[in-house]
Order: C-alpha cells, then sequence, then structure tokens
C-alpha cells in the first residue's frame, strides 16, 4: 500500500494533471483526436497485450476444466462405483455445488486481496490455491475428503474469477475492449473442451487411475499462471488509484499508445481516470462494501452486476454443463463412450459460438445480443421439452432423440455467442475502478449462491419430473428478457471511466442509447465540475449551454439549437489565441531565433532571422546584427517591452475579438507596398479617403418637414421588404415592432404628441430602410433593368430620402433619450448613411449606437423587460459587425470601445420573435450568428498577423503556424454552416453557374466574407515572397521558394481572385457594404498586381485575372446608377484604380 507520504506526492501530481485538462477546447480536441486516431489490431504494442491478456485468459480456463470436468466424471463407471453416487441425485447435487459453495465463502476475501496487493496477485492467490485443492481431491479416498477438496478448488477459482476479469476489462485497448474481454469469458470452453476429452479418453482406462488423472491435469493452467503473473504489468487503473501515475502512464503508452506518450488515447484515458478514479479507491476497509448501493448510479450498477451474475447462471446453460449426462438419457442415449464423447463435442461447437460472439460485442452491442439470445434460448429449451417428452414415450424414434441432441447443442451455440463473452465483461464494464474488485466478488456471491440452488435441485428434479423441468427454464427465460429489457444498459463504444455519465443518468438505458460525443468526454474529464468555466469565450459557452451549468460569462439561458455549430469553429481557436499571445507580442527588438513554429513548411526550418537577412539591404543587416547583439541594454529592453503589453489597451485584444487602429491590412497599405513604385499614377492620383469624404457636400434636408403618402398595401410591402431583407440580415426588429410601425405608419401619426418622439423616428427610419432594401432588390441575378424597372427604384429611393429627412429633423429626440428604442433610431440612422454610402456619418452614428448599447447593458432601466434587453444585445452585435468592417479598411478610424467587451456579452438568441414564420426566423438567427462568428474571426486574424508593431506576419518563424491554425479555423467555420447558407467556391465567370454554387444570396454573401478571410490569412506567405524582389535588382526572382511556400502564396492569390470573379450585386453588399466593398475589391486587384511582378509568383495566377477588372468596373458602375446621386468619390475612385489597374496587370500577366 502507499504511505501517506506517496499519496501527498502522488495526489499532487494527479491534481497537476487534472488541472491541466480541465479546459473544454482540450476535452473537445481530444475527443475529436481520439476519434481520427487510426489502431491497427496487429500493430506491436497491441502484440505485446495479447501476450499479457493471454495469461489472464487461463484463470478462465480453470472454471471451465471443472465444469466438464465433473460433468464427465459423473458420466464414468469408475467413478461412480468409487464412491457409490449416481448420475442425478443429492448426493451428486452436493458434489456439484460444493464447488460452488467454495467460490461463496472467498467472497469477502477476493475484494480486499485484488484492492490492496493488485490484480495480478490476486490471480496469483487463486491459482495456488487451485493447486492446494488439486492436490487434496486427486488423491481422495472417501468423499469427505473428495468434497473438501472442490471446496478449496472453488474458494481459489473465486479469486481468479475476480481478479482476470478486472485485469482484462483494465488492460484492454478501448478499441477492442469489448472482444477483448469477452474473449475472457471464451477460454472457459478451452477448459471445458480438454477437460472433455480428457475425461474421455481416461474412460478406456478401468481402474481409479480412469478418474483420477482428469483431476490431477487442473494443476497445468494453474501452475503456468502462478509463473506467468510475475512477469505481468499491474493494471493501469489499479496504479492510478494507488497514485501511481507515472507508472499507468508508462503502461498505457507501452501496451495501448505505440510507445508514444502523447498518443490521444493515452492521454484521453489518463486525463479520465484522473478525473473518475478517486486515490481513495483502492484504500478502503475490507470489509467496507456500502459504495455499491449508497448512491442511484451505484444502485442501478449494482441490479446489472446481480443480474448478469444470476441470470449467467440459471438460464439452462448449467444443465448442460453438469447434467449433460441426464439431458442425452432423457433423449435415449445411454451408451457411455456415446455420452462422454457427445459432453465433448458441446463445448467445442459452443467455444466457436462464443468467439464469433465476443468480436460482436462490439459490433452489435451488449444489449442485442442478450435480448435476442435469452429469447432463442427459450424457444430451444421449448423444443427440446417436445422432443424429448418424444424420444421418451418411443424409444425407437430416433429422430426425436437427434432433434434433442441437435437443439441441445443449438442451445449451447446461441447462449454462447450472446452470454458466454458478457457475463464476466459485462459485470466488470458496470462497475467503476472503486468498487470493481468488491463488485465482481459480489456478483461471483450472487452467481455462486445461484448455482448452488440450481445446481443441487436439479439432480432431484431429473429424478422426480424428468423432461418436464426444462420448461421452468422456457418461462424463466422470457421474464430474463424483460427485466434486462428495462434495466441493462448499452455499454458499446464507451471507455470505462465514461459509463459514470450512463449510470449516472435518471434512465441509463436511456442515457446509453445516445450516441457518444465530445460532451461525454467533457463530463468525464469533470470540466463541467461545480467550478464554472470559462470554456469559450461565449455567453453562455457552448458546453455549459449543453450541460446546463453556469458559465463565467453569464448565466442566462440562451437556447441557441444549431447556433453551437455554426460558432463551433471559431469556438475553439480562443484558447489557442491566449496560449500564443506572449509570442505574437513579442516586440521586434527580440530576436526571433527564439521562437520557432511547431508546424512550418521546409522554407521555414531555419531560424527566422537569416531568412530576413536576405531580404535586407546591408545597412539593414547591420542594423539587425546589432538588435541581436545580446547587450545589457538590449536584454533590459526586452524585458522591460515583453511585460509592458500586459497592461495596454491591446493586451486584453485576444480576449475580446478586437481589431486595433493602424493595422497594416488595409487597401491604402497596400498600396504603400514599393512593387507600385513602377505605377506612379496609383499613388500620384491617389486622395485619402478621409479627404474625399470630409470634402462631400453635406445632405441637403427640406425647409419643411414631409411624409411620404403612401396606401396599406404600399406599407405592407414596404415593410415586408425590410423584414425579409434589413431584419433578416440584422434581426434587431420584433415583430411587435413591426405591427406597432404599420399601424403609424398606415394612420400617419407621426407628430401624434401622446406618441413618443424617438417611436416616430423609429417608423420612419423602418420605412426608410424598407424602401432601399427594394432599390437595391434583384441585383445578384445580374439580369439588365429596364426603365420602368429603375423608374420604380428611383420611386422608392424618393421615398426612402423623405422619411430620412423628416428623421434628420426630429433626431435630437434619439440622442438625448436613453432607450432601445433611441438606440434602434442610432443604429437604422447608421444603416441608411451607409446606403447613401456616406462612411464618415455612418461610422458617426455607429459609434453613437454603440455608446448607447454600453451604457444600457451596463445600467439597464429599472422598467427594461427582457425583450429590451434582447434588443439591446443585438443592436450591439450589429454595430460590432459594421464597425470592424469600417476598421478593416479605416485603421484610423477611432473605435467606439464595443469591441472591447464583447465576449462578456451574450450572443443573440432569447425569446425575441423576428418574423411572421419560424423557419424564417430560425435561418435569420442562424445568419446573424454566423456573420458574428465570421467577424470575430476577422478581427482576430488581423490582430494576429497584421498589428502595428506586433503582427505574427513580421516574423518569419512565427506566422506559418497561425496561418495553419487560423486557417483551420475559417475551414471548421465553413464546414458547420447550415445547408441554407451553403457554397462552392471555384473559377467561373459565367453568372449563371456561379449563382447556382450557393443555395441562397446569403451564401453567396457569407462567400465573399470566406474568401476575404482566408486571401487576408495567407497574405503573410505573398509579403515573404515580396519583401525579397528588389524591382530593377539582378536577384529578382532567383531566390528559392520551397512548394509549400508557393503553394500558400497560391491560396492567397486564388482567394483573392475568386473574391472578384464571385462578386454579385449581393443586397446586403449594396446597401450597406459598397463602399466597404469598393475598396477591399480594389485592395485585392493591387495584392495580383503586386504578384504579377514576380515572375515566380506570375505562373501561380490563372488567365481568369483578365477579366477581372472589367468585371468590376460593370458592377460598381451599375450600384451606382442604381443607387444614385450623389455617387461616392472614394467608390469612384476604387472603381478607377480597378479598371486602370487592369491594364498594366494585364500586360504583366501577358508576358511570357
Amino acid at each position: 500500500m502507499a504511505t501517506s507520504t506517496e499519496k501527498e506526492g502522488g495526489l499532487a501530481a494527479v491534481q497537476h494533471h487534472d488541472d491541466e485538462f480541465r479546459d473544454v477546447d482540450a476535452a473537445v480536441q481530444l475527443a475529436h483526436d481520439t476519434d481520427n486516431t487510426k489502431s491497427s489490431p496487429w500493430s506491436a504494442s497491441m502484440l505485446r497485450l495479447y501476450l499479457v491478456l493471454s495469461c489472464a485468459y487461463l484463470c478462465g480456463c480453470l472454471n471451465g476444466f471443472d465444469g466438464s470436468l465433473m460433468g464427465g466424471l459423473n458420466g464414468m463407471t469408475s467413478y461412480q462405483r468409487y464412491f457409490n453416487m449416481s448420475t442425478a441425485g443429492s448426493s451428486t447435487g452436493l458434489v456439484f455445488a460444493m464447488y460452488n459453495i467454495g467460490s461463496v465463502a472467498a467472497v469477502f476475501f477476493t475484494g480486499p486481496v485484488n484492492d490492496w496487493f493488485g490484480r495480478r496477485w490476486g490471480m496469483f492467490t487463486g491459482a495456488a490455491i487451485v493447486i492446494v485443492g488439486t492436490c487434496v481431491q486427486a488423491p481422495s479416498t472417501t468423499q469427505g475428503q473428495f468434497l473438501g477438496g472442490r471446496f478449496l478448488l472453488g474458494f481459489g477459482v473465486s479469486f481468479c474469477c475476480v481478479s482476470a476479469p478486472c485485469y482484462v476489462s483494465e488492460m484492454a485497448h478501448p478499441r477492442w475492449r469489448g472482444t477483448l474481454t469477452g474473449l475472457y469469458n471464451c477460454t472457459w470452453y478451452i477448459g471445458s473442451i480438454i477437460a472433455s476429452w480428457t475425461v474421455y479418453g481416461c474412460a478406456y482406462i478401468k481402474n481409479d487411475s480412469g478418474w483420477r488423472i482428469p483431476i490431477w491435469c487442473q494443476m497445468v493452467t494453474s501452475g503456468i499462471v502462478c509463473l506467468g503473473v510475475l512477469w505481468l504489468p499491474e493494471s493501469p487503473r489499479w496504479l492510478m488509484a494507488q497514485d501511481r501515475y507515472d507508472d499507468a502512464a508508462a503502461v498505457l503508452t507501452k501496451y495501448h499508445g505505440e510507445g508514444l506518450p502523447d498518443h490521444p488515447l493515452v492521454q484521453l484515458q489518463l486525463k479520465e481516470m484522473v478525473v473518475q478514479i478517486s486515490s481513495e479507491a483502492s484504500d478502503k476497509k475490507w470489509y467496507d462494501y456500502h459504495e455499491l448501493w449508497n448512491t442511484h448510479s451505484a444502485r442501478r450498477r449494482l441490479i446489472c452486476v446481480i443480474g448478469m451474475a444470476v441470470f449467467g447462471q440459471i438460464s439452462g446453460n448449467s444443465l448442460s454443463s453438469y447434467y449433460m449426462v441426464n439431458m442425452l438419457k432423457s433423449a435415449g442415449i445411454t451408451e457411455e463412450h456415446k455420452v462422454l464423447a457427445l459432453n465433448g463435442v458441446n463445448p467445442a461447437l459452443s467455444f466457436l459460438g462464443a468467439i464469433l460472439g465476443a468480436r460482436m460485442t462490439d459490433v452489435i452491442g451488449r444489449r442485442p445480443l442478450l435480448l435476442y439470445t435469452i429469447v432463442f434460448a427459450s424457444i430451444c429449451f421449448a423444443i427440446i421439452t417436445g422432443t424429448s417428452k418424444m424420444a421418451t414415450d418411443d424409444p425407437t424414434q430416433t429422430a426425436a432423440a437427434n432433434t434433442t441432441i441437435a437443439f441441445i447443442f443449438i442451445f449451447g451455440i446461441v447462449f454462447s455467442f450472446g452470454w458466454t463473452p458478457l457475463q464476466s465483461m459485462y459485470i466488470a464494464e458496470t462497475l467503476p475502478t472503486a468498487t470493481r474488485a468488491k463488485g465482481t466478488a459480489v456478483g461471483n456471491l450472487a452467481s455462486s449462491a445461484a448455482s448452488v440452488v440450481l445446481q443441487y435441485s436439479s439432480g432431484p428434479a431429473f429424478e422426480k419430473i424428468g423432461y418436464y423441468f426444462y420448461l421452468v427454464f422456457v418461462f424463466w427465460d422470457l421474464l430474463e428478457g424483460v427485466f434486462m429489457y428495462l434495466y441493462f444498459p448499452e455499454t458499446k463504444d464507451r471507455t470505462l471511466e465514461e459509463l459514470e455519465e450512463v449510470f449516472s443518468a435518471p434512465n441509463p438505458v436511456k442515457k446509453s442509447l445516445e450516441k457518444r460525443n465530445a460532451q461525454t468526454v467533457m463530463a468525464t474529464v469533470g470540466v463541467i465540475a461545480s467550478d464554472p468555466q470559462a470554456c469559450d469565450g461565449n455567453t453562455p459557452c457552448a458546453a455549459c449551454l449543453a450541460t446546463e451549468n453556469d458559465c463565467t460569462y453569464g448565466s442566462e439561458a440562451n437556447s441557441r439549437g444549431k447556433s453551437e455549430l455554426i460558432l463551433e469553429g471559431v469556438l475553439r481557436v480562443e484558447k489557442f489565441l491566449h496560449e500564443m499571445k506572449a509570442t505574437i507580442t513579442q516586440p521586434a527588438i527580440s530576436n526571433s531565433n527564439s521562437h520557432s513554429s511547431p508546424h512550418p513548411p521546409s522554407a521555414y526550418h531555419q531560424p527566422a532571422g537569416p531568412i530576413a537577412e536576405l531580404h535586407l539591404s546591408p545597412q539593414d543587416q547591420q542594423q539587425q546584427n546589432r538588435q541581436h547583439t545580446p547587450t545589457a541594454a538590449a536584454a533590459t529592453a526586452t524585458t522591460a517591452t515583453t511585460t509592458e503589453p500586459q497592461n495596454s489597451p491591446s493586451s486584453n485584444n485576444l480576449e475580446n475579438a478586437v481589431l486595433d487602429s493602424w493595422h497594416t491590412s488595409t487597401t491604402e497599405s497596400v498600396l504603400q507596398w514599393p512593387h507600385f513604385d513602377v505605377f506612379p499614377s496609383l499613388r500620384h492620383d491617389y486622395v485619402s479617403i478621409f479627404q474625399l469624404e470630409q470634402s462631400r457636400t453635406p445632405i441637403k434636408t427640406r425647409a419643411s418637414m414631409v411624409y411620404p403618402y403612401v396606401t396599406a398595401e404600399d406599407v405592407d410591402d414596404i415593410l415586408d421588404s425590410f423584414s425579409h431583407a434589413i431584419n433578416f440580415w440584422y434581426p434587431t426588429t420584433s415583430r411587435e415592432q413591426l405591427e406597432k410601425t404599420r399601424a403609424m405608419v398606415t394612420a400617419g401619426n407621426f407628430d401624434d404628441p401622446t406618441e413618443n418622439g424617438a417611436d416616430s423616428c423609429l417608423a420612419l427610419l423602418t420605412m426608410a430602410l424598407g424602401c432601399a432594401s427594394q432599390v437595391v432588390a434583384g441585383l445578384s441575378s445580374g439580369t439588365t433593368i429596364d426603365g420602368e424597372q429603375q423608374r420604380r427604384r428611383a420611386g422608392r429611393r424618393a421615398m426612402g430620402d423623405m422619411c430620412f429627412d423628416s428623421v434628420l429633423k426630429k433626431l435630437h429626440v434619439a440622442h438625448t433619450d436613453v432607450s432601445s428604442n433611441a438606440t434602434h433610431c442610432l443604429f437604422f440612422v447608421a444603416m441608411y448613411f451607409a446606403f447613401l454610402r456616406r462612411p464618415l456619418q455612418a461610422w458617426e452614428y455607429i459609434s453613437a449606437a454603440a455608446a448607447k448599447c454600453m451604457l444600457l447593458l451596463s445600467y439597464p432601466p429599472h422598467d427594461e423587460t427582457p425583450q429590451d434587453q434582447e434588443r439591446i444585445r443585438r443592436i450591439f452585435w450589429s454595430c460590432y459587425i459594421l464597425e470592424s468592417d469600417y476598421l478593416a479598411e479605416l485603421s484610423s478610424l477611432p473605435p467606439s470601445g464595443i469591441a472591447r467587451i464583447e465576449s462578456s456579452i451574450p450572443l443573440p438568441g432569447g425569446d425575441y420573435h423576428t418574423h411572421a414564420t419560424a423557419s424564417e426566423e430560425e435561418l435569420s438567427s442562424l445568419y446573424f450568428l454566423a456573420c458574428i462568428s465570421m467577424r470575430r474571426l476577422l478581427n482576430r486574424v488581423h490582430q494576429l498577423l497584421y498589428a502595428r508593431g506586433t503582427g505574427a506576419s513580421l516574423d518569419n518563424a512565427k506566422f506559418p503556424f497561425v496561418v495553419a491554425e487560423l486557417n483551420h479555423q475559417l475551414d471548421e467555420w465553413r464546414d458547420v454552416l447550415p445547408a441554407a447558407f451553403e457554397f462552392n467556391v471555384w473559377f467561373d465567370d459565367d453568372t449563371a453557374s456561379a449563382a447556382a454554387s450557393t443555395i441562397t444570396e446569403h451564401g453567396g454573401f457569407l462567400r465573399q466574407r470566406y474568401l476575404t478571410c482566408r486571401s487576408v490569412i495567407y497574405r503573410p506567405y505573398l509579403m515573404w515572397m515580396l519583401s525579397g524582389q528588389q524591382l530593377g535588382s539582378s536577384r529578382t526572382g532567383q531566390l528559392p521558394a520551397s512548394q509549400d511556400v508557393l503553394r500558400n502564396c497560391k491560396a492567397c492569390l486564388d482567394a483573392c481572385l475568386l473574391h472578384i470573379l464571385n462578386l454579385r450585386g449581393f443586397a446586403q453588399t449594396v446597401m450597406v457594404d459598397t463602399w466597404i466593398c469598393s475598396l477591399s475589391m480594389a485592395g485585392a486587384m493591387l495584392v495580383l498586381l503586386a504578384a504579377c511582378r514576380i515572375p515566380s509568383l506570375r505562373k501561380l495566377i490563372g488567365a481568369e485575372v483578365l477579366a477581372a477588372g472589367e468585371h468590376l468596373r460593370q458592377l460598381l458602375e451599375g450600384w451606382q446608377r442604381v443607387l444614385g446621386d450623389p455617387s461616392s468619390p472614394s467608390v469612384d475612385q476604387s472603381a478607377w484604380k480597378e479598371a486602370p489597374g487592369t491594364y498594366p496587370l494585364c500586360s504583366v500577366v501577358r508576358q511570357p
């Protein structure tokens, strides 16, 4: 036993490992890694495992040898004559029962021996006692001595029958635990076959040696076990219960992990054992069995243990083992050698059934095997009863006798197929490590007690009622089937520790039939314990929501359903980002050699320093050499600056998906690349966006307030458009609000003094945005707009402007009011300014709405309803998306601060009805969540790779690792999109074909976001290639680049080109994102143009690029015409950059 000091050390180690793993991200990832790990049953570690388990399997042979030994001896004339015995009767029943009486007596010793000394020494103890019992029984001269030997045999076998199943189940590989554990009980037939044919051969010896020799043979297997256990490893679960973590890890590594300590199966089992196995699991009072029934879970386990133990002995199978001679006599077969031969054939056939059944336990499952075979066993006994009666009444009916024999054998095969592999395995599986030894001992007690009753009573029963005794089992087996259906759960496909979740459920059977998933692993490893866990940065997080636990990011129950799947691909990046934070935020002065990517491409296997030096001028190289000199000043500076970011505003940018100011991924930043020096007009003619937008003429307003005249039909039409467009993209308006707007607009009560001024503004803004959505509707199809359609769109634009003009005159009400309505007004004003292509004004009102959101979320009004809370949260996330979109291209804009608290704000998902039908409301919610998750990922991409001074793109050793992980998160985001938003990505400039690649227009919009993110993720590879290409230098195009680097450059270039070619007139793009989209497209064109200046990159760009400029020009000019005057000068400038930029681009692409 472990000393107290050892236990303290072990507990500390276990607690350390436990703390390491109590994390949802790690649990989910480990569950996926385990499921995706392929294992071979013929690997070196598995062959070693088979050799180890073979010793334990011999313990099953001990029990099987006796079962058929006494059945065979009972048919030998020499044995019957020596002890004056008959084949049936009370004396024969007592001899058979004495074996099980010995097993009962050993019950209270087997558990403590296994818990205190381990499974190995339990097997050794049992085998040694069997040897002693054999030495007493074999030379017996009296019936009393013979019974004493039988008692010792039963006593010793009881130790083996507790230790060996526990050892096999705990050592078995999780992938094949059912098969390997099931094979243990199959070895019963190996012992049975050896015993049966030994008896058959010895039957030809007419003296006393004929029955003594088979008894001496019992020492063979027990002797091998005594020697073999000395070289066996101890069970890893017993070792863990003794606080020997390292020893348990070593055993699992050798036999389950192909010698790899970090193998997912090894890590999963260790983590689950750490949580599930108490350090006191094998250090209890030997007489303390209360844990077998003190909880609901324990009682349900005990029902399975006792039920399986009892049913496994009284289902009729004992008759064919011990009373085979009587069964054959009831069929009219009495010749001694024939009886003994059939007694030897039966276990051989049953063995084949048991082997097949052991393999099927992991394929079919435990419950189906038990249920189907017990019903078939009942049918077999019904047939045996009838044919035995016919054979007894008329001995000349050989067909009846043969049928009886056939169904005795069929019963043995079927019972062995379904029950033999499971009898010990199911008991071991249902018990936790803490009570497995004692529980198995109790199972042996129940099994032995049932056997005693049946074996003692069967002899007199055969004497008194003969074959009618079979009818007992016809009905009893059916009752067993009903009991098992109600109380026996399925244990297939779960580790031993994961079964705790099944038995702790209110209905274990129902729970066991549910598919195992990542939540099962999280529950097993304790990440949903009473301590709240910051699982994934959402409120409430997916894991806490699914398991109904509190979450550190909030306790509100947001039932999001399918939304968890949409966000899953992005959520896993949270922990990864936090771990990389210290590395990524290292200042430029630190030595890059100290950082290396865990999985860099081949071009990055060398340190970052030398690579960077290849791209520097001599002066720059001297400066870098100075930076690499380990002077005291440099060391001091490094130390200071590495800790400083923790207190800087950007230190929390990884907890919250913040897009910091002055990041280096904007279009204006790309335009400063030196590769555009040869195109001076691109910069010379370029005017800053701020200068262009600030010089615009202010919006002209009417001298007086005028409201549009609209019919009830017009109102319905406009509000329906609003609902299907604006309120689908940003579902912030409830059905109740929409009906209130409908009533107000229809009645024309905009200036009613009884109405709230913010309500009037909101109604007018809803109408204005509804009109705007009709202006931009239907552009994605690419069809030509005729004159009538253009006039209708212009009319709707005029009506929207009229409503918006009226709002501007009374907007002071929304500015001075602090309510959800006022906040909603400011957000809708920002939306309409975006429609008017007024980015600075849109930004102003986004910031104003965001400020009110933060105020209301921090200090909610006393009369705020749950609907108001949900409404503010939805406006908050809408502002977050729009603000981030603007910052992505105008990094110098002052952020409102909304992104710095996003992780503490619950995601939308409360009781808030936004659409007329449940299906549309669900799709809208899912789309909104998909946009939020993508925007969060985009922000992190910009922050991790392009934050000024700290972005990973500055370090050649860091960015490959970051790029690979971010791309993985992007692909996961795409994989979990609902079917309505799925999209394909391909090169096809045909409008119809491109449109067909998405099911809905919303899928097309998400595809553009996906391509934007992908191009930005892979851009560091392109920047690395470009950084070494000094235009006009003799080195141009001569730097070596690995295939990995070129492939990743192509990924960036393909994403840029596809981003352009897949662009269509999506309503959301045209209405809200025209200004942003124009800059994004200009940036993509500039990236392609820069790449075309490098021969090695030029080859990676397809000929489709020739159509890109014209495609964009036609789209943007068409949108400008539809949106009407005044046009946006920054959009016009972007269109000019794209179209003229095509000519140098095309000329470069066409160079040979």
